[in-house]
C-alpha cells in the first residue's frame, strides 16, 4: 500500500513538472518575439525608397532617419513625374488623397509602428494606403540590414538644350533632383518660328479618327514661335508615348544607365535626343 501511494505521488509530481515546463516554453519565446516585432533592430542612418512611376505619371517616395536605434523622422510623399513636385492642392485635384497622405504621415511619426497605424481613419485612396504599407516595410527592411542611403546627385533643377533645331523644333529638358534622386524629367520641344503643322483629329471619346488608309486623320494647324510641341499641334503621336516611357525609366533607374530601350519603339530620334539631354543636364548635378 505504501509503495503504491509513493508511486502515485511520484507520477503526479512528474506530470506537474512536465506541464509546467511546457507552459514556460510556450510563453517565453512568444514574449521575446513580440518585442522584436514591435521594436526591431534598426541601425542608425538615413534610408530612402522610391517606387516606380505609375501609368498615371506619379509615384511614391519616402525617407526615414534612425538614431540610437529609434526612428526620429519619416516622410512619405507622392510626386508628379514631369514637374518633380509633391502632390498638393494646386497640382492635384483629389483632396481626399492628400488628406490620406497627411494622416498616414502623422500617425506613423507618432506611433513608429506600422501595425498601430489606423488605415481606416481616412477613407479613400486605396492605392496610397497600399503603397504606404509597402514602402514603410521596405524602409524598415533596409534599416534592419543597415543599407544606408547615399545621395547620388546634388539637389536642384538642371536644364539642357539641343545644339540645333530639328524641323523647326528645339529640344529642351528640365531634370529635378531631390534628396539625391531624380524626381522629375520634363522633356519638350519648342517651335523656333511661326510655321504650319498638323494635328490628329479625335472623336468624342478622345480616340483618333481613322481614315480609309488605316492611319489617323489629320488637319492643319498654325504654330507660333515658342509653342510647345503637343497633340494639339503635332500629328506623330508615337513621339509623346516614347517621351513618357523614357521619362519613367530615367526616374526609376535614377539616371540613364541600364535603361531597357528594347521595348521602346518608334520616334528613335526623340528617344536618343532625350537621353542625351538628360545626361548633359546631370553633368551639373554630380
Amino acid at each position: 500500500m505504501r509503495k503504491r501511494l509513493g508511486l502515485m505521488i511520484l507520477i503526479v509530481a512528474l506530470v506537474t513538472v512536465f506541464f509546467t515546463g511546457c507552459g514556460k516554453n510556450d510563453t517565453e519565446p512568444a514574449s521575446d518575439q513580440s518585442s522584436d516585432v514591435a521594436t526591431g533592430d534598426l541601425q542608425d542612418g538615413n534610408y530612402l525608397v522610391k517606387m516606380p512611376v505609375s501609368d498615371h505619371g506619379n509615384y511614391p517616395m519616402a525617407k526615414m532617419e534612425v538614431k540610437d536605434g529609434e526612428i526620429v523622422s519619416f516622410e512619405y510623399v507622392e510626386i508628379l513625374a514631369t514637374s518633380g513636385e509633391e502632390k498638393n492642392e494646386d497640382n492635384y485635384n483629389y483632396p481626399e488623397g492628400l488628406e490620406v497622405i497627411k494622416n498616414l504621415n502623422e500617425q506613423f511619426n507618432e506611433k513608429k509602428d506600422l501595425d498601430e497605424v489606423d488605415f481606416d481613419a481616412v477613407s479613400g485612396a486605396t492605392h496610397t494606403k497600399e503603397n504606404f504599407k509597402n514602402i514603410v516595410n521596405e524602409l524598415l527592411a533596409k534599416a534592419a540590414k543597415g543599407e544606408v542611403y547615399e545621395p547620388v546627385y546634388k539637389d536642384g533643377k538642371y536644364t539642357a538644350k539641343a545644339d540645333e533645331e530639328s524641323h523647326g523644333w528645339l529640344a529642351e529638358v528640365v531634370v529635378v533632383v531631390r534628396d539625391g534622386q531624380i524626381v522629375g524629367v520634363d522633356y519638350f520641344e519648342v517651335a523656333v518660328e511661326d510655321m504650319e503643322s498638323n494635328k490628329v483629329v479625335f472623336d468624342e471619346d478622345k480616340k483618333p479618327v481613322m481614315g480609309d488608309d488605316g492611319k489617323p486623320e489629320t488637319e492643319p494647324v498654325e504654330v507660333k514661335a515658342g509653342d510647345r510641341k503637343s497633340v494639339d499641334n503635332y500629328a506623330y503621336l508615337d513621339s509623346f508615348e516614347v517621351i513618357k516611357q523614357v521619362q519613367k525609366q530615367i526616374i526609376d533607374n535614377n539616371g540613364t544607365e541600364n535603361l531597357d530601350l528594347d521595348g521602346i519603339t518608334g520616334a528613335t530620334n526623340t528617344r536618343d535626343t532625350m537621353i542625351e539631354l538628360v545626361e548633359k543636364a546631370l553633368e551639373g548635378a554630380k
